[in-house]
C-alpha cells in the first residue's frame, strides 16, 4: 500500500496542509532490503517519550538535533503525513519512530511524501517513505530528496532517515556550516565522512565538479 501527500513544514509550529494529493496503489509483493550499518548512526531515541522542544530544535538542513529521552510519556506527535500514514496502515511498533524521523527530515521544507507499507501485515514489516523537498533557508535554497525507513524489531523499532541536497558551493566550504563540534572521521575515496556535532548523525560530502552533494543521515530506535 502507498500513500502520497504534499505538505508544508514550519520550524516552530505544527505543519499545515498546503494541498492534499492522495493515491492508493496496490504494489507487487516485495522483499525489503536488509538494514545494515545502523551501528554507525548517532541518534538513539529511548522509550516513547520525546521533549516537545526537540521538534523546534531540529535546526537546519545539514544537522538534525538529537531526539533525547524525556520523562514525559507518549506526548502528542505533530500532525504530519508520516503520522497519518502509520495510522492508516495500522502500524504500531514504529508508530513513533517513523513520524519522528519524517519530522526530522522535513522540518523547514515544503515537501511531498509517498509512504509504502505491507498491506497484509503492516506491523510486521518495514514502512518506508520517499520524500521530495524544497528549501528556502539562509543556509540552503533549492531541492532535496530524502528517504525514511523504519522496521519493527524484537524490542520495538529501528529506523533511519537520509537526506540528499546539492549545494552550489565546493565541499571545502561545507564544514563551516556543519553543527558545532562536527569532525571528520573517514575518507571513502573522494567522499569525506563527518560525525555531526550534538549527536546529530553523520554527513557525507560528495564532490561534483565545483559543487557538493551533502548526504546527511540520522537514526532512531526504541
Amino acid at each position: 500500500m502507498s500513500q502520497q501527500d504534499q505538505f508544508m513544514s514550519a520550524k516552530r509550529s505544527s505543519p499545515t496542509v498546503e494541498a492534499d494529493r492522495q493515491r492508493l496503489v496496490e504494489p507487487k509483493r516485495r522483499r525489503w532490503p536488509r538494514v545494515v550499518g545502523f551501528s554507525l548512526l548517532g541518534l538513539v531515541v529511548a522509550g516513547l517519550g520525546f521533549a516537545a522542544g526537540n521538534y523546534a530544535a531540529i535546526a537546519n538542513l545539514v544537522g538534525s538535533a538529537t531526539a533525547a529521552q524525556s520523562e514525559t510519556a507518549n506526548p502528542a506527535l505533530p500532525d504530519t503525513p508520516f503520522l497519518e500514514h502509520v495510522k492508516q496502515a495500522g502500524v504500531q511498533a514504529c508508530s513513533t519512530i517513523y513520524p519522528v524521523l519524517g519530522q526530522i527530515l522535513t522540518t523547514g521544507a515544503k515537501y511531498s511524501v509517498k509512504s509504502l507499507w505491507n498491506d497484509q501485515a503492516a506491523d510486521k514489516h518495514a514502512v518506508q517513505a520517499f520524500v521530495g523537498m524544497d528549501y528556502a533557508t539562509e543556509r540552503y535554497s533549492g531541492p532535496a530528496a530524502g528517504v525514511v525507513f523504519a522496521s519493527p524489531t524484537a524490542s520495538g523499532c529501528e529506523g533511519t532517515m537520509v537526506r540528499v541536497a546539492p549545494f552550489a558551493s565546493p565541499c571545502a566550504d561545507i564544514p563551516s556550516i556543519l553543527p558545532q563540534g562536527s569532525k571528520i572521521t573517514d575518507h571513502l575515496g573522494q567522499v569525506e565522512v563527518y560525525e555531526l556535532g550534538g549527536n546529530a548523525g553523520e554527513a557525507l560530502l560528495l564532490p561534483t565538479g565545483k559543487s557538493c552533494v551533502v548526504i546527511s543521515v540520522a537514526s532512531a530506535a526504541k
